[in-house]
């Protein structure tokens, strides 16, 4: 068994991070992950990621024995293969979500950064820690804390190397929802499959539009709207979904991906 599980629950993955005791993501874990987003990009059935932690935290962020004694040379291989992963983790054409629990801090919370809805158990802690050992977050934290919330929050959250509750982060616009802890994992799991279950292309192109925006702004954006969202008129499931609406009304219609 692998550091880093994968299951599959029809056109559902779920992911779990298996590194016990806190799920510290060290070089096995990148390795791990690696394979897993490999298999993820070769699926042509997953339509819905769901990424979890086992035990008692989400994921206490890096192994710092990874730090220790290591040149700036040395260590950006390893920098570069982690937001290498992310950006592949980003970059899935379907929708992605991250159900954090315990502890969710450092390179765990920019796990959960990479993909695009995080719910958080109550009680959770989150942050970015990494200044306190003299360095920054290394795979993106600030950048992305950034886009969901402010690069005023981001940069007050890195530079205060402090945790944070879910319901504050959740207040900021970080975490997407709070629950109870143990409503968190089926909610999640239902969730996602309600997104597993929903009109494939149309949520790639949802996702096409947000990166577009972050990297240009909203005349980028546009620029891709016209390119990749008028094309779901010819789409089965634009074409049935209408249909549907028209002859039974709302939430009736069933989607097949094409």
């Amino acid at each position: 068994m692998g550091t880093a599980q994968l299951e599959r629950d029809g056109a559902l993955a779920l992911l779990t991070l298996d590194n016990p005791p806190l799920n510290q993501i060290g070089e096995q874990v990148v390795d791990d992950l690696e394979e897993v987003v490999d298999d993820l990009e070769a699926a042509d059935d997953v339509r819905a990621l769901l990424v979890r932690g086992a035990g008692e935290v989400f994921s206490a962020g890096a192994d710092v024995r990874l730090f220790a004694r290591r040149s700036a040379a040395e260590m950006r291989p390893l920098i570069e293969r982690f937001l290498d992963l992310g950006r592949r983790l980003e970059a899935l054409t379907f929708p992605t979500l991250a159900a954090v629990h315990g502890t969710c801090m450092a390179g765990g919370l920019e796990l959960a950064l990479f993909l695009d809805l995080i719910w958080a158990a109550e009680g959770t802690n989150l942050g970015l820690l990494e200044t306190r050992l003299g360095i920054v977050p290394l795979a993106g934290g600030v950048e992305r804390v950034a886009a969901r919330a402010g690069v005023g929050r981001a940069r007050a959250i890195a530079l205060s190397g402090n945790l944070f509750s879910a319901e504050q982060f959740e207040a900021w616009g970080i975490v997407d929802r709070v629950l109870p802890a143990e409503e968190l994992q089926p909610e999640a799991e239902k969730f996602a499959q309600q997104l597993a279950a929903g009109p494939a292309r149309a949520f790639a192109v949802v996702k096409q539009l947000a990166a577009a925006y972050t990297e240009g702004g909203v005349a980028a954006a546009d620029e891709r709207l016209l390119e990749d969202a008028v094309g779901l008129f010819d789409t089965d499931d634009a074409r049935n979904a209408i249909e549907s609406f028209l002859t039974s009304g709302p939430g009736k219609a069933t989607f097949a991906g094409r």
